[in-house]
């Protein structure tokens, strides 16, 4: 039986052990780690030399739902920890139980070797053979340090497979590095000391009590942890170098559902197989992703952060849930522009502005940040093979230590046909759990010896990988079409197959299906089991139990607000107008504060106050009273209800205040992920009342002067 090395135990790792050993392989494992899990562990804290801390910090969620991030033929339910319960978007600690559930089900743990710090893999063919262009043939010596014990071994094995992932050395913007510098105060006693880290190295927001942060960066993890460290930091800056898309991870869909995003995003537009993979964009596809992103947000983004100036090149696209809610607020403050380092009058960051001349011209001016006490550099990874691959084996792949983006080139990120016996998972940015999956099926079966693919094959598919790298301008993610690269590896593994099993997928395969890892591995009932999961996620989306969460970052920002009063019994009619401000104070909640005019007759008015808290309850939207400044007691429970035909979103609920009952009727319309208009009435009966109020509200513009 052949050995081979597999060289990480994050999820690429993980995943390749479980195939290769399902393929008749036997696995060594090894990591620097002390523990499986790779960038997900909970258990590796905090980082020395040898014995690499999770990338993760304590809140981290998911930016795509439980249904991408999984294992095809492993569902969450199957997880004793978590039966039937999990988060739809899961956190960190949920994405490291998941992985060890894995683990411990295919008994990868058996062949683990921990505290293993891999340094050298030379292949052992003679050196005609290696003249000859193609390397591996006679296996490759692995060599690597036990940390714990600090002895170096030495082993041949028949092959390797290389799954250390992209998380391997933080990459920091130019003029930065893990330093701290003297700044701020100009010098002398007044200056401050300013430490910059990278986001590897960010836990907790509680580390920056009362510091005063700038974070850079445009990525999901740049506007995540400026989110997260504004729950204590006294001031947050966001450096953004160029603007994002910025989507909740519930988006509404055209259809009228609000869907977790990878189900809004990941359905087939044409039967599967019918075209090939998208491996470049034209700026006519460019600019159609852009309007659909665009409506899908409707105005808000616009109007809080801006819109990617250039339509023509590829979006990006990052997640964020309270993101534009605390910029709305001023909570995190927003510079266009890119850092260019730290000098003693502070943080300098270049600035694109408008020029307003004759000519209309725009340009460049440079601002400085006194007073920076933390800089969290959010800005990616670079691979580093060149740490334990000998140079024969760079060459062949034509590697780039620099490229954050595609730093090898390999037939589907996985195979070369010039290194027999090789193969690699999630060496690309932006793999999902499906695909590096798909990509460990197709490694183990090639070096089993299961599967032969032809040298046209190999040919065409590194054609395909050479024209990723030189795409310009280059997408978010080289293989961004997640379908489309999930079918080509699909017929890659089925090509020359003779098993059925192996011939996949065998659901979900016609245009407008949702995608999910589940449909690409035989066993029907799971699949079945993941169709009826995501139907349930489709018909809580449009049944009104996402609506809530929705709703509640579509109320933040100020609103004019009119209301009518009736008196029943005596046909005596009130008006009350003015400014409600809703903003979010916590993650959890929103405050509702209205201040208005409140005419009791023509010649009698006064001002009127108060307060509310707005909270999310899974799918119901409660409302409390605020009494001196603190939330109190319940005032509304609402659930939303199916669409209406006029495009509101309607919810009701009945609250007994002593004697008096009022019946609420509360209605929202949406324009994408922006409110447009909100209408609240409440009919209340009592002993000594009986009347109807109803309030509009319109969104606030702010006068230009």
């Amino acid at each position: 039986m052949l050995e081979v090395a597999i060289i990480g135990a994050g999820s690429a790792g993980l995943v390749a052990a479980r195939h290769c050993l399902a393929n008749g392989l036997r696995c060594s494992i090894f990591d620097a780690a002390s523990t499986l899990g790779g960038a997900w562990s909970s258990s590796c804290s905090s980082s020395t030399a040898t014995a690499p801390a999770a990338k993760m910090w304590d809140g981290l969620h998911t930016n795509l739902s439980k249904h991408t991030c999984r294992f095809s033929d492993f569902p969450w339910s199957s997880s004793e920890i978590y039966p039937s319960s999990t988060p739809t978007f899961p956190s960190h600690i949920d994405m490291d139980r998941y992985l060890q559930s894995y683990a411990e089900e295919h008994r990868i743990g058996d062949y683990f070797h921990s505290n293993c710090q891999v340094t050298k893999i030379t292949p052992l063919d003679d050196d005609d053979i290696r003249d000859a262009g193609t390397i591996g043939w006679n296996g490759y010596r692995v060599e690597w340090t036990d940390t714990s014990s600090q002895t170096q071994h030495v082993k041949e094995f028949s092959g390797v497979v290389v799954a250390t992932g992209f998380f391997a050395r933080p990459k920091y913007p130019p003029g930065f590095s893990p330093t701290i510098h003297d700044d701020g105060g100009g010098g002398g006693s007044s200056s401050k000391r300013c430490h910059v880290l990278h986001s590897e190295n960010y836990k907790s927001h509680t580390d920056f009590a009362n510091e005063t942060v700038a974070v850079i960066g445009s990525s999901f993890s740049a506007l995540e942890i400026a989110v997260d460290v504004s729950q204590s930091a006294k001031r947050v800056v966001s450096i953004l170098p160029q603007i994002p898309w910025v989507l909740p991870r519930y988006v509404p869909t055209k259809d009228g559902a609000i869907l977790p995003i990878d189900l809004a995003f990941y359905r087939r537009t044409t039967p599967a197989f019918a075209n090939p993979e998208m491996t470049s964009l034209t700026p006519e596809l460019c600019r159609a992703r852009h309007e659909r992103l665009k409506q899908q947000l409707g105005s808000r983004q616009q109007e809080i952060l801006g819109l990617p100036k250039d339509f023509d090149k590829p979006p990006m696209v990052t997640v964020s849930d309270y993101y534009l809610d605390l910029v709305q607020d001023g909570t995190v403050e927003v510079l266009h522009g890119r850092a260019q380092g730290i000098d003693d009058k502070g943080l300098r960051v270049s600035t694109a502005v408008s020029v307003d001349d004759e000519g209309g011209k725009s340009g460049h001016a440079d601002m400085i940040l006194p007073n920076i006490s933390k800089v969290i550099c959010c800005t990616g990874f670079l691979p580093d093979l060149q740490s334990c691959l000998d140079q024969s084996i760079l060459d062949i792949l034509e590697y780039n230590p620099e490229d954050m983006f595609s730093p090898v080139t390999a037939c589907w990120q996985t195979l070369h046909p010039n290194l027999n016996n090789m193969a690699f998972c999630g060496m690309y940015r932006g793999s999902y759990m499906g695909v590096v999956e798909q990509q460990a099926r197709l490694a183990a079966m090639v070096l089993s010896g299961k599967l032969a693919l032809s040298e046209a094959q190999y040919q065409k598919e590194l054609d395909i990988c050479r024209q990723i790298r030189n795409n310009k301008p280059r997408p978010q993610f080289p293989r961004f079409d997640y379908i489309g690269f999930m079918d080509s590896l699909a017929m890659a593994i089925s090509s020359a197959s003779e098993d059925s099993n192996n011939k996949l997928p065998r659901w979900n395969t016609a245009a407008g299906d949702f995608i999910t890892p589940a449909f690409y591995q035989p066993d029907e009932e799971i699949a079945r089991a993941s169709i009826a999961e995501v139907s349930q996620e489709l018909e809580k989306g449009k049944n009104g139990s996402r609506i809530p969460f929705i709703v509640m970052s579509a109320l933040i920002g100020s609103w004019n607000f009119d209301r009518n009063i009736v008196h029943f019994s005596s046909n005596h009619r009130e008006h009350v107008h003015g400014v409600i401000r809703f903003s979010r104070p916590k993650l959890d909640h929103v405050l509702y504060r209205e201040d208005g005019l409140y005419e009791i007759s023509e010649h009698k008015s006064l001002s009127v106050f108060r307060e509310y808290e707005y909270a999310c309850q899974g799918d119901t939207l409660e409302i409390y009273f605020v009494e001196g400044g603190k939330r109190t007691h319940l005032f509304l429970s609402l659930k939303f209800q199916e669409e209406t035909t006029e495009g509101y979103w309607v919810a009701t609920s009945d609250h007994l205040c002593i004697k008096d009952l009022y019946k609420a009727n509360f209605k929202i319309k949406l324009e994408g992920a922006k409110a447009v208009e909100i209408v609240i009435s409440y009919r209340v009966k009592g002993p000594a009342k009986d009347y109807e109020a109803m309030t509009v509200m319109m969104p606030h513009i702010a006068p230009r002067y």
